[in-house]
């Protein structure tokens, strides 16, 4: 199995992960080291349940350009509908209390 920073640095270089936020995961200081930290674990559970469920030879569900398609386990895309997307717009700065 391949450590975590090798998946790291492969998701980077796949575009999956931007350069700034893979700095930040992979970097070692101390500053901002707790989020890095909360951060990669939350991609590399992402990444890792993925993985997983590609194994599991399960149709997935995913979504693309407001259309819902069935991804079978050879790679087969199924459209199955229309979805509407909302029109909810959220302000553009929030206010923690």
């Amino acid at each position: 199995m391949r450590d975590d920073n090798e998946i790291f640095e492969s998701l980077i270089a796949g575009g999956v992960i931007g350069a700034t936020l893979g700095a930040l995961l992979t970097s070692d200081k101390d500053e901002g080291a707790s989020v890095g930290a909360l951060i990669g674990a939350a991609v590399l559970g992402t990444y890792k349940a993925n993985e997983k469920a590609n194994a599991s030879r399960v149709p997935m569900i995913m979504e693309e350009n407001g259309k819902l398609y069935r991804i079978s386990a050879d790679g087969t895309k199924e459209y199955i509908r229309d979805i509407e997307k909302p029109n909810l717009k959220l302000p553009e700065h929030f206010k923690l209390v």
